[in-house]
């Protein structure tokens, strides 16, 4: 039956458990000459707080390599359909969580 299948749908879960992600929890990484979002967590809303305590422990410890960046870690809203650099942050998230000021 044409035009009955139904598309395929891929669901990005929680790192913590299998709800579907709400938040990426992540920072701006540039290597001079690209750019896109270093990911170090996919968070539904009961655990994004604990990812995004995890991901600051983490972002802490790396050390980028000349000529790499890495920015000022955010929480990011997933939107289906989306890429990274079309992704809204979450401001008053981040601030609820105690983020560092935004670059």
């Amino acid at each position: 039956m044409a035009g009955t299948e139904k598309a395929w749908r891929y669901v990005v879960r929680c790192d913590l458990c299998d709800r579907e992600a709400m938040y990426k929890v992540a920072a701006v990484w540039s290597d001079g000459l690209m750019s896109e979002l270093k990911t170090y967590a996919l968070a539904c809303a009961e655990h994004v707080a604990e990812l995004y305590e995890r991901a600051q422990r983490r972002r802490g410890t790396y050390r980028p390599s000349a000529p790499e960046q890495i920015g000022v870690l955010g929480v990011y809203v997933l939107e289906r359909g989306k890429r990274d650099r079309e992704l809204r942050r979450a401001r008053e998230l981040e601030e609820q969580l105690g983020a560092q000021p935004a670059e």
